[in-house]
């Protein structure tokens, strides 16, 4: 009998140590806290082709960082200039153009963001909206709108802990079509060239 219960008693005290794991690996670690999180403002410049014509997007994207590692946010990109396509030519006006304009959400991953020289993954989930206009008119021509995702990989260097410096390249491709309007050419999948300047508080520990 003693026997029995000095073997129950080993096996009770067993118990914990068979159910004792360590803590799992969390995107926030054991602790959800402030300190985990960044924020930051990136204005910058991206380079493409629109419709067959070269194209420039002034570039702004704003959120928020995760560990230094994830970032989420939003953005909004306007033409810098009009573009006349060269289907227009026998078609409308010599006063017709068309201007465009892009917004949406991202996602970016960052690879050893406290090296000075580092790599960072966007993917851009959004719309563009193309538009032809002709000046002297008192109204605007009916516009396009299509959906797209634009994943891409960036080179970025630390300047400072509230500035990074980041360009690369990208690729637009163009999905499904929320508006569609006659005369208005495809936009067409392209490549993207982006440089833009990051600016914010990374995450809330620098601040320490």
């Amino acid at each position: 009998m003693n026997r029995i219960i000095l073997i129950i008693l080993l096996i009770w005290g067993s118990v914990p140590k068979l159910y004792a794991q360590e803590a799992p690996e969390t995107l926030f670690g054991n602790k959800l806290s402030i300190s985990n999180f960044g924020v930051f403002v990136d204005p910058g410049f991206q380079a493409t082709q629109i419709a067959g014509e070269s194209a420039g997007f002034f570039l702004f994207r704003g959120g928020i960082v995760v560990n230094d590692k994830w970032s989420l946010g939003g953005f909004y990109g306007q033409m810098i200039q009009d573009i006349r396509p060269a289907s227009f030519d026998n078609l409308l006006p010599p006063q017709a153009h068309m201007d465009s304009y892009q917004a949406g959400g991202f996602i970016e991953y960052t690879l050893l963001s406290s090296k000075v020289v580092h790599l960072t993954f966007p993917l851009a989930l959004g719309m563009m909206e193309l538009e032809i206009d002709e000046e002297g008119r008192n109204f605007d021509y009916e516009e396009a709108k299509t959906f797209f995702v634009e994943p891409g990989a960036q080179i970025e260097v630390n300047l400072h802990r509230f500035a990074r410096l980041h360009a690369g390249l990208g690729y637009r491709m163009m999905g499904a079509m929320i508006q569609n309007s006659p005369g208005v050419p495809e936009t067409g999948s392209n490549l993207t060239l982006q440089v833009g300047l990051k600016m914010g508080v990374f995450n809330f520990r620098q601040l320490k």
